[in-house]
C-alpha cells in the first residue's frame, strides 16, 4: 500500500465521511479539508509569480553596452542591452539557466557557467557574443564554480571536484590553446577555496579559503612554484576575509576584515613580507559587501550592508578618502566599472522594483559623479508596482537582556492598507546564518494584496549583517534562543 495512504487511513477520524479528500501532482499530494483555490484568484496569484529582472554581469569589450540575464521564457538567458532603455538583444537559447558570467579582459569572449536539471554540477562554457556559439571547456562531470579571469585573458581559474568528487580544488585552464587544465592548488576535503583575483603579472592568485561564517582566510598563491602563503585569517584566530582583488601595482590587496572590530571593513594589506595594512571603512559600523577598482586603478567603489539596506560609496585609491552617492532605497549587489573607468553598472532590487541595472555616469575625479541612470526595465505581470507595500524597519524586545535594556531584534515590517486589524504572517530565513534583506519580493506583496496579511521578516540572533557577536548568539546549545526571538 502506499505509505501516504496508509498514514491517512491511520490518521483518518471515526467520522471521515465528512473529511473532504482530493489528491493533486499525479496523486502524489493529499489534501484534507483542503478547500480548491478559485480559477480566478490562482489566475491573479500567477501574475505575482511571473515578474522579470534583468541582472548585471559584465560590460562590452568596448565599455558602451553591458550583458545582463534575463528570462523571457522558462529559463534566465544572456542578453546585450546597448543603452538605457534600450531592447535587450538575447544571445543564448539554452534549455538550461545561465549562471555567472565574466567577459574576457581585453577581449570579447563571455565565460558562464551553467547547469543541467538543476544539479548545480556547474559546467563552464565559452562563449562568443558575435556568433551566439558557445564551447564546454570542462569535462562535464565534475562540479565548478568561482571563476577568475588572468590580466591578459588568456587563463581562466575557477574550483572544481574533478579530482575526486569532493574536494573543491582550484585549476587553471588556457582558453586560447588546446592544452587541459591543470591543478594548481589540492585542497584538503570539506573545506570550500575559491580564486579571487590573478596578480597585474599573472604570476600569483588570490585565494579565499570558507570555513564558516565567522571564519575565512585568504592566501597568496605563486603560480609558477605552487608555493601558498597565508595572508590574512588563522585557525587559531578566527576572523571573517573576504577577499576583493590586487592594487593596480600588484603590490598590495583591498580585501574585507573582521578582525579589528564586529563588521567587515574595507582594508588595503601590502604584499611585502613586513605588511602593513589600512582600514578605510573605520568610521562605518557596517559591513561592506562589495568592491571594484576601476582597469586603471584610479577610481574604486563599494557597498555597505546598513541594516539591511545598501549604501554606495566612490574610493579615491591614492588617498583612501570616499564619499557616499544617493541612490534609491533597496539592495545593492555585484557593482563594475566600464574599461575606461567612466562608468559604473550595478543592480539593485527594491520593494517596489525588480532587480534591475543601474549606470553611474562619473566625474574627472575619483569622487566625482554625475546622474544615476536606470539601463532596464523588467516586468512585473502589469501590476501596479506603486501601490505595493514598502517595509519599514522596525525593533522589539526579546526576552533577554543586552547592557541592563532588553535587547532587541531588527525586523522589516509590511503593512497593508487600512487600519486592521490585519492577519500576520512572520517569515523566517534561512541559512542559518543568512539576513533577511529588502528585496523585491512579488510573494509578500500578493500576501499583502490578495489576503491582507501584514508580513513581519525578523532578522533573529544568528543572522549576519548586525556583528560578529549577534551571528554567534544561537550557536550550539542556544541554538532554541532564536526561536524564542520568533515567539
Amino acid at each position: 500500500m502506499n505509505r501516504a495512504l496508509l498514514a491517512l487511513f491511520l490518521i483518518a477520524p471515526a467520522s471521515g465521511a465528512d473529511v473532504s479528500i482530493r489528491t493533486l501532482n499525479d496523486g502524489n499530494l493529499i489534501l484534507e479539508d483542503v478547500p480548491e483555490l478559485p480559477a480566478a484568484l490562482a489566475a491573479e496569484l500567477n501574475r505575482y509569480q511571473h515578474e522579470r529582472s534583468g541582472i548585471f554581469q559584465d560590460w562590452t569589450a568596448d565599455g558602451s553596452g553591458i550583458f545582463i540575464t534575463t528570462r523571457f521564457a522558462d529559463v534566465e538567458q544572456l542578453h546585450r542591452v546597448d543603452l538605457p532603455g534600450g531592447a535587450r538583444h538575447q544571445l543564448t537559447f539554452l534549455d538550461e539557466p545561465i549562471g555567472g558570467v565574466l567577459r574576457q579582459p581585453g577581449g570579447s569572449l563571455l565565460a558562464f557557467t551553467m547547469d543541467v536539471g538543476g544539479s548545480e554540477f556547474d559546467q563552464i562554457y565559452l562563449l562568443d557574443p558575435a556568433t551566439g556559439q558557445s564551447r564546454l571547456m570542462t569535462d562535464g562531470e565534475s562540479k565548478n564554480a568561482a571563476l577568475a579571469w588572468s590580466r591578459d585573458g588568456r587563463t581562466i581559474a575557477f574550483q572544481s571536484t574533478r579530482r575526486n568528487g569532493r574536494s573543491n580544488d582550484l585549476w587553471a585552464l588556457p582558453v586560447a590553446t588546446a592544452a587541459p587544465a591543470r591543478m594548481i592548488l589540492e585542497a584538503p576535503a570539506g573545506f570550500w577555496w575559491g580564486p579571487v583575483d590573478f596578480s597585474p603579472d599573472g604570476r600569483q592568485l588570490l585565494v579565499e579559503n570558507y570555513v564558516s561564517v565567522t571564519d575565512s582566510r585568504l592566501y597568496l598563491l605563486n603560480l609558477v612554484d605552487g608555493e601558498r602563503r597565508r595572508l590574512a585569517g588563522s585557525e587559531s584566530k578566527p576572523s571573517t576575509n573576504v577577499g576583493f582583488e590586487f592594487d593596480s601595482a600588484g603590490r598590495g590587496f583591498y580585501y574585507a576584515t573582521d578582525r579589528h572590530g564586529e563588521f567587515t571593513q574595507l582594508a588595503h594589506r601590502t604584499l611585502a613580507p613586513e605588511a602593513t595594512e589600512q582600514i578605510i571603512s573605520a568610521d562605518i559600523a557596517w559591513d561592506v559587501t562589495g568592491f571594484d577598482l576601476s582597469a586603471d586603478g584610479t577610481r574604486a567603489a563599494f557597498v555597505v550592508n546598513e541594516e539591511g539596506f545598501s549604501r554606495l560609496y566612490l574610493l579615491d585609491p591614492g588617498s583612501h578618502r570616499y564619499r557616499a552617492v544617493e541612490v534609491p532605497i533597496g539592495v545593492i549587489f555585484h557593482i563594475a566599472f566600464n574599461p575606461d573607468g567612466s562608468r559604473l553598472a550595478l543592480t539593485l532590487s527594491s520593494a517596489r522594483t525588480p532587480s534591475d541595472v543601474y549606470v553611474l555616469a562619473l566625474g574627472p575625479g575619483p569622487l566625482e559623479h554625475g546622474a544615476l541612470e536606470r539601463w532596464t526595465f523588467s516586468e512585473v505581470g502589469g501590476l501596479d508596482t506603486d501601490r505595493f507595500a514598502v517595509p519599514e524597519l522596525v525593533r522589539y524586545p526579546t526576552f533577554d537582556q543586552l547592557d541592563g535594556r532588553p535587547r532587541t531584534i531588527p525586523a522589516f515590517l509590511y503593512r497593508p492598507p487600512g487600519a486592521g486589524p490585519h492577519p500576520v504572517i512572520i517569515t523566517i530565513h534561512g541559512g542559518p546564518e543568512s539576513q533577511f534583506r529588502p528585496r523585491f519580493s512579488s510573494t509578500y506583496q500578493s500576501w499583502i494584496d490578495q489576503l491582507g496579511a501584514a508580513v513581519i521578516a525578523p532578522n533573529v540572533r544568528g543572522s549576519s549583517g548586525y556583528g560578529r557577536e549577534y551571528v554567534g548568539l544561537d550557536n550550539g546549545y542556544r541554538r532554541e534562543d532564536s526561536v524564542r526571538d520568533i515567539g
